[in-house]
Formats: C-alpha cells, structure tokens, sequence
C-alpha cells in the first residue's frame, strides 16, 4: 500500500500518552519508560508517504509533554522550532531531529537528535543520539531538566540544593540505548551533562535531609564552577565559594563528587579553605561539626587567619551517617578556648577533626609569660558518632570528653597581665619570678575541666603567712576544675568541683567548692575551706553554704586585708569577724556580686594563738561565726575579749551596725588610736553602734560595764527626712560602783548646711568641718574611788554628788581637742576632802585644793590645808571657751572655813589664773554664807560684796589669794583685800 499526504496544521494540541510498558519507580535501579509525547499549540507543515516522511515544527507559547522523560512531564515553551525527518526500514523507525532551537522562562538552547527504534520482538526503546547546549538556564530550575532515569534522591537532592545561581554553557549529549542510561558502562554508551554556574548558591546538605533539631550546614555562597553529570557519576571540579554568613572563608579548589547517581548515592565533598579563625570557629559551632566534636570549640575565640581543610561525605539516601574529616593549620594565632581559661598567643599547630573526634598531635603557644606544648583531643561519644572512625595518634580519650595535656613555665608577670583570670591575676601582683607546671584541660558537655600542679620553685610570693616563700623554697599547688560524675546521669543538673590544694598533701591550705554550672553563670552550692590544719583533721563540707576552719600560730588579717582589697576592686577584705576590720568594711559599700560572695564561708571556725586586726594583737583566739550575705554572726573568745558579736552591712539608705554583747573587753592604746582613725572618717560611713560590755578596760583603766547606742544618719537618710548628716550617740552609759555616766550627743559637719550644693566629696569633707556634741551626767558614789581606778590615787577622799552638763570639740568622739572645746557643766559634790595629789589632771584639783598655800605661806589656818581640805561639798558652774574652763562662782564649804573662787584654768597649756578667797569660820556666819548658792549671772565679786556688808566682821578674817603659773608649779600670791 502507498499514500502520501502533504499539508498545514496550526494550533494542534495532541494528548500526550504514557507508555504502556512503563514500570513504576520502585528504587535507584527501575527505569521510568517514555510514552506518547504530548503537544500543545504547534504549527506543522509535514509530507508524508507510506515510507517516511518530513515535517516542520513551530511552536509559539505552547509547551511540550513528555512523559517518562521528566518527573513534571509538561514543559511550557515560549518557542520552538525544529525539522524533523523519519524513515521505516525494515519495521524500524529512523528519525533524525534538526535544528532544534527553544526557549522558556527557565532556559533556551539548541540542539540536534537521532532515535532508532529496536526490534519489534525485544520490545526495546531503541537507541538515541541527542546532543545540544543551553546558553541560558535558571540554576533553580536545574532539576526540572534531569530525566527520570536518575533516581528521586538524586533529583530531589539538586532540587533542594541549588537554590540559586547563573548557569551558563549547558552542554549535554546522551548517546547509546534508551534502556541503559545513564549507561553505568561506558561500553554502552555516553550520557553527560556538563553546567557553569556563577553566582550560585549550594545548600550541600539540605535542611530537608536532616533531623528537625539539627543544626544546618552553612550553604555555599557565590559558587563558581562546573557541574558535570557523566554517566552515572555527578562531578564538581575546582570550583571556589563562600559560606553563608562567614564571609571571610574562602573555598578553593572544591571538589565534589556522587559516583554513582543511581545506586545508593553518596555525596564526597573536598575544600580548601582560607580565612579568618575567628569565621573558622564559627563554622565549626554553627554546623553540626560542633556536636560531632563535643562542642570542644563552642566558647573558643581566635584572631588571625590560618588554612583549614575540610572532607563530607554525605549519603543522600541516610543523612545521619555523615563523615567528616578536617584539618586546622595555625600559623601563629592567639586563641582562648573558653572564658574560664586563660590565651594561648601565638598559637601553631595542626589540628585535625572528625565525626569521630578531635585531635592535636602537638602544639606550642605563648601562655601567662611563658612557653607551652601540649597535645591532645576529644573522642566523640557513641551518641554523637554518625560513622566509624577514629582520631590519628594522641593520648587514650574517654568518650565524649575533651583532653588536653599541657607543660610549660609561667611568670608572675604574664599572671599579672591575664585580666581573665580575675582574682588571680591581681593576687598575682605580690608574686614575682617564674614557675614550671603542668595541666590538663577538658572539655566536657560544654563545660572546662582544668588541672593545674605546680611546686612554684622559683617563684617568689610576697603574700603573708601561711603563703609567703622564697623563690628558692618550693611549696606545691593544685588547682583542679572537674564535673562531678554524679550530674553527668540523666535529669541531673550540670555540677562541677573546684579544688585548690597548697602544700604536701593539703598541709598548707585546702579550699574546695561545688558549683551548679547548668546556668549562664557557675552557683556555688556548697564548700569548705580548710587551713593550716593538723593531719587528721578536716572541714566537713555543708549540704549548702562553705564551711571555713582555720587553725594557725599567728594570723595577720590586717596584712590579708590589704593585700585581698587590692585583688577584689574597691571590696575590703573585711567580712573575717573582727572589731575594728569590719566596722571598716560596713563604712563603704561592698562590691561583691550575689555569685562572687558565695564563695565566701556562711560558717566560720577560727583558732589562733595571736591574730593581728585593726593594728591590733589578740592572743588566744577561739571564733565561731555564720554568716548571712555579707552580714555577720560571731562568738569569740580571746585573751582581751569575749562575748558574741553581729556585723551588718549597710543596706541602701540604712547605715550598717556592729551588735555586740560583751562579757569583757579589753582596748589598749593602739587599739583605742585605732578607734580614733576609723572615728576620724566622715560620720556619713560610719557604722551605727549597739554595744554592751560587762566588763570594760580602756587602756589599762577597768570602766565597768559600757553600753553604747549610736545611729548613723547619712547623705540619704538627709534627703529623706531632712537636716544634716549626723553620726548621733543616742547613749553612753558606764556603771561602775563608785559613779554612774550617762551621755548622748552627736557627731556632725558644723558648716553642712552652708556646703555648695554641687562640691565634690573631697569638697564636701575640706569644707564641713566635723564637731562632736556630748550631753553627760556623772552620778558620783565615791569621787576618791571614781579617780583611784582612773590612775589619780590619794587625790580626794569620799565624796559623792552629780556633775551635768555639754561639751563639744571639732574631731571625732573619741579625740578630744583641747583648744577647741566649749560648753558648760554643774558641778555638786559633797562629804569629801582633798588629799595630796601630782599625776595628770590631779595636778589642777592639787591646785584647787590649795594644798600649795602651806607650803608657801606661814598661816594660821594651815591646818585647813595641809593634810587635805575636808569639805561638806564643792559646788559651781564651770564654762568652757576654745580649751579654757572659768568660774566665778566655784564654793567650798569645809569645817572651820568656806573657800570661794573664780577664774579660770587652760586645760590645754595646763595653767591657771584663779582668785582664791578663804572665810574662816566665825560663829555661823560663814554657814550662812555657804548655804546660800551663788548665781553665776552676777558673780562671786557681786555677791561678797552685799554679804560682807551684812557681816563685816568676816571680811576683816577674809584672806584672798591669786594663784597663776603652771598646774604643777603653781605661783601663789597673797593679795591685800580693799574694803
């Protein structure tokens, strides 16, 4: 039979059909089978014959169906246009396929084929021979154009891959039997695909592969390269890119392959990598590189660059059993592995990494002023492996765990230095010279592990005993950072230990601590801190809290003082219980976080044969003490001391306060100068006061019992209720048998109000100048055995009464200033008599007992005198100016004679210029005249004066006296009376 037909046809759409024989995908190993081609919107001039024929094809936005070519079957077409010719030979169908020019929105190119079907009987799918180039392609839409016969993996792994990017110089060719592409034999035909890509984006290993909480691989940014599919096999060669969001990596000469697209396909990845440690380090700890080498790296810093090399393999089909292997070559880099651990500078080494663990052969860096080598790494746990492998060489590891051994010297000087060692480094600055040690660092679940040992021979420490020595000398140390095993088991929190241990088996000083360290910064839960103990003894450690017991000869808390105020900024090293230290330490504010004060003792036991605090030395020292913040609770027991004592810091606007419950107190003459000198601060820091003590001696003098209230009202408390800045005695009271004192007062800036409201504090303090306001009563029993216990002995004999009154002077409460005293006082003592007297101020009551007019003058009355004035009482009012006391109304009443005086005495310059009057006694005229009290408001002058007019035969017995010069060489002279 023939026929032939020639003609148009425009606008033709035909159905596409899939081939009946088509297997469905069920693996990487089925073939999808082409059916119909299906065709929408051609134009097509044919001429056909029984034999053959021609056609021309014009497409103009239409689009092609191919099934069992490509998974989205329809490809829509701006254009196409082709020639086509077949034959039938012998049953068999020849086509060739010229000319074939297309363009869509994801690609245009050309291209030219060839297709022969098989033998009828074999039902093959004959032979194609296709070839062409795209000279532009969406790299987004690479995958729409990878045919069926890749598997889903593969497709889906371009698909999700390629997000982005310029592909350019398309070329493919597949030549060779339908049924056998991609032709894994190269025998039986050729299949490659060979794309440029420029400016693309490679997310290698998608999101979509991975678990859900799983970290991301970083993509590659600005890819430049080839990608060939050859065969079977997908190849990358030579290409270079970027890493998203770590700009300064630069990967060269990448190169990765999947050899066998069809079989279980593994993606192998290889780069070259320059840039930055610091973007390196990032790399590492924002891909899953960092769970697969522990996170040894999470809180590593670094500066420079180095090199690095990095391998992936990546079974698509099984994502969870990733390799990686990588290289980290530093030149000379400073690196800081954590916070808690000190540089390393100038760092070179090379480090190598896998999914299996983390290793450093050898390494040599510049650490705290000295030379260091170590070695070193991590062997991942089972958990955290995603394949076999293992580290090459270094030490045993345990599993999951981060070891790094260590040998070098250190230098006073590079401790100094290192600021993030903190305490450390400022204790450092009492130590000078240079020291060997060794350590081990670990990481663990994120968290440092540190041992350090040292016997610190040639290494001087200038601090005070038990830690002083010579550079000569040795003394071990250990410092050890470890987690507890315990907090490692499921549901517990992250816990860890730290240990210092000074001298052969702790005999120097043991401090231990267990911190919670699951939070963004370490807890101490509990501690105990041991020194100087004996062999056998220990401190048990608390449920919480740390326990400190202290056992030495002599103890120097002053020296401790000064040298801990210098390492902990601004702190006082004060908050050890004792008198005067911590009445410093609540005069300033502490600077103590809530976590840096957990490390000191809540409990305290202290025994020391002599310990020196506030300039002071108490023997046989027995404390015990809790404490609460930075508050304090004690009882203590010592050769000068003993009762329970509470310090309390200050607290915002209220003031601190030292309570204190005394059976005896002893302060000697330093200790008292020391009182003074913190006395001598603004009043404003000065701690508020409750004290009793039952038995007091101030300077060798036994006071009896002593309570003493004082209240602080500073800068805030002013500006919350008004006035001015005050340190106020609110009592002081001391009881003794023989008298009874009471006082209150104030310690206050006389010129607060007039001070600058803008002045600087040492403005403040130049310009308010401090004055201490006190209002006594003195209740007397025995004036002569009042003064005995105050050192003035056989100065008066009996005599009982009340002195009251207000002094004041500029300074503190406890610095009495002469020549700036003022106030007034009443004095009222009766049934007494003056004895002899020289020490002190008993030299003025010498005076005042005109025990001198013996000696001076041939009298009559000498009898009155000579062995002591016996008086029924002494009475006056007394005013004080600048240092200077006078009277004009003084009286004494004795048995045969009244003495009267007025003038005044400098108690600074220890002279008197006084006028004395002596009335012998003349029936009950001179009774009349002591009965009567004199004002001070008119005088004794005034008052003599109209007495001695009612009774003139007294003025005639009168004899006046004028006593001046020094209190112990006083001038006497007797002057003629005037009527």
């Amino acid at each position: 039979m023939t026929f032939s037909a020639k003609g148009r046809v425009t606008g033709l759409e035909l159905a596409a059909l899939p081939n009946p024989a088509a297997r469905p995908n069920t693996g990487t190993a089925a073939h999808h089978q082409p059916g119909r081609p299906g065709i929408k919107g051609a134009a097509i001039d044919f001429d056909v014959t029984q034999a053959g024929g021609k056609a021309v094809v014009n497409i103009a936005r239409g689009s092609l169906d191919l099934p069992g070519i490509f998974e989205d079957s329809v490809v829509l077409l701006d254009r196409l246009s082709l020639d086509a010719q077949w034959k039938l030979v012998n049953g068999k169908i020849d086509t060739q396929l010229r000319n074939i020019k297309f363009a869509s929105s994801d690609a245009e190119g050309l291209a030219q084929a060839s297709w022969q079907s098989g033998e009828p009987a074999d039902n093959s799918l004959g032979v194609l021979d296709l070839q062409g180039s795209l000279s532009r392609v969406n790299g987004a839409k690479v995958h729409r154009y990878l045919p069926l016969v890749l598997s889903d993996e593969v497709r889906h792994y371009v698909r999700d891959a390629v997000l982005e990017g310029a592909v350019s110089d398309v070329k493919f060719k597949v030549k060779g039997p339908v049924d056998h592409m991609p032709f894994s034999n190269p025998a039986l035909g050729e299949f490659k695909i060979s794309v440029k890509v420029a400016k693309g984006v490679l997310a290698y290993v998608p999101k979509r592969l991975q678990a859900k909480d799983a970290k991301p691989w970083p993509a590659l940014t600005d890819v430049q390269g080839r990608m060939v599919f050859n065969r079977a096999a997908l190849d990358i060669h030579a290409a270079s890119a970027k890493v998203t969001g770590l700009s300064s990596l630069q990967l060269l000469k990448v190169d990765a392959r999947i050899p066998d697209l069809m079989h279980s396909a593994t993606l192998d990845l290889n780069a070259k990598i320059k840039g930055s440690l610091s973007d390196a380090l990032g790399f590492v700890n924002t891909s899953p590189v960092g769970s697969m080498t522990g996170q040894v790296l999470a809180q590593a810093v670094g500066s420079g660059s180095g090199d690095y090399g990095i391998h992936l393999s990546l079974p698509l089909h099984d994502i969870d059993k990733t390799r990686v292997w990588g290289t980290l070559s530093l030149p000379g880099n400073d690196v800081q592995f954590s916070p808690a651990t000190p540089l390393l500078g100038h760092l070179k080494g090379v480090a190598t990494f896998s999914e299996s663990g983390f290793n450093v052969p050898v390494a040599q860096a510049r650490l705290l002023g000295g030379d260091i080598r170590f070695e070193g790494g991590i062997r991942a746990p089972a958990t955290a492996r995603v394949a076999a492998g293992a580290v090459t060489g270094g030490p045993a590891l345990e599993a999951g765990v981060a070891i790094f051994r260590a040998q070098g010297t250190l230098t006073a000087e590079g401790v100094k230095q290192a600021s993030d060692l903190g305490f450390f480094s400022r204790i450092a600055q009492n130590a000078s010279g240079s020291a060997a040690y060794t350590a081990t660092l670990g990481f663990r679940r994120g968290a440092v592990e540190l041992v350090v040992a040292s016997n610190l021979q040639g290494m001087a420490l200038g601090l005070p005993v038990p830690l002083s020595k010579t550079a000569e000398s040795s003394l071990s140390v250990r410092f050890e950072n470890t987690l507890l095993t315990s907090s490692l088991l499921p549901g517990q929190k992250l816990q860890d230990q730290l240990a210092l241990t000074v001298g052969p088996g702790a005999s120097v000083a043991s401090v231990v601590y267990v911190r919670d360290v699951s939070g963004s910064e370490p807890r101490v839960i509990r501690g105990s801190i041991s020194v100087g103990l004996e062999p056998g003894e220990s401190t048990t450690m608390p449920e919480s809290g740390v326990a400190a017991n202290i056992s030495l000869a002599t103890l120097d808390l002053d020296a401790w003082e000064k040298v801990l105020s210098r390492s902990v900024a601004g702190a006082v090293a004060s908050t050890a219980p004792s008198t005067a230290s911590t009445a410093s330490a609540t005069s300033g504010r502490s600077v103590f976080s809530a976590a840096s004060l957990a490390y000191l003792p809540t409990q305290l036991a202290l025994r020391a044969k002599e310990l020196q605090v506030g300039g002071r030395k108490l023997n046989n020292v027995v404390v015990g003490g809790t404490r609460e913040e930075l508050d304090w609770r004690v009882n203590i027991d010592a050769t000068e001391l003993n009762g329970y004592v509470q310090f309390r810091q200050p607290r915002g606007s209220e003031a601190g306060l030292v309570y204190a419950r005394l059976s005896r107190l002893s302060l000697g003459q330093s200790s008292a100068n020391d009182v003074e000198n913190i006395l001598d601060e603004q009043p404003a820091n000065i701690p508020a006061l409750d004290i009793v003590v039952d038995e007091m001696e101030l300077r060798g003098k036994k006071l009896g019992r002593v309570e003493i209230e004082a209240i602080n009202r500073g800068a805030q408390a002013v500006s919350r209720e008004g006035g001015v800045r005050e340190w106020r005695l609110n009592k002081l009271n001391v009881i003794l048998p023989e008298a009874v004192f009471k006082a209150t007062g104030n310690w206050t800036a006389i010129n607060a109000q007039a001070t600058p409201p803008r002045a600087t504090e040492r403005q403040r303090v130049a310009f308010e100048r401090r004055r201490t306001v006190l209002n006594f009563t003195l209740d007397i029993a025995d004036s002569g055995e009042l003064l005995n216990r105050f050192g003035m002995n056989d100065v008066i004999k009996r005599g009982k009464g009340k002195m009251e009154g207000q002094v004041a002077w500029a300074g503190s409460p406890l610095s009495l200033d002469y020549p700036s005293m003022s106030g007034q006082f009443n004095v009222n003592i009766e049934s007494g008599q003056f004895l002899k007297a020289d020490p002190g101020i008993a030299k003025l009551l010498g005076v005042l007992s005109l025990q001198s007019l013996p000696r001076r003058l041939q009298l009559d009355f000498r009898d009155l005198f000579s062995e002591g004035f016996a008086f029924d009482f002494v009475r006056g009012d007394v005013n004080i100016s600048q240092g200077v006391a006078a009277t004009n109304n003084l009286q004494m009443k004795g048995v045969n004679a009244a003495v009267l005086m007025e003038g005044s005495a400098d108690i600074a310059r220890e002279t008197q210029d006084i006028k004395v009057l002596v009335v012998p006694e003349i029936n009950a005229g001179t009774a009349s005249l002591i009965a009567m009290v004199i004002n001070p408001a008119i005088g004794l002058g005034s008052f003599l004066a109209q007495f001695f007019l009612r009774r003139p035969l007294m003025a005639a017995a009168t004899q006046e006296f004028h006593i001046d010069g020094s209190w112990a060489n006083p001038k006497i002279t007797k002057m003629e009376r005037k009527p």
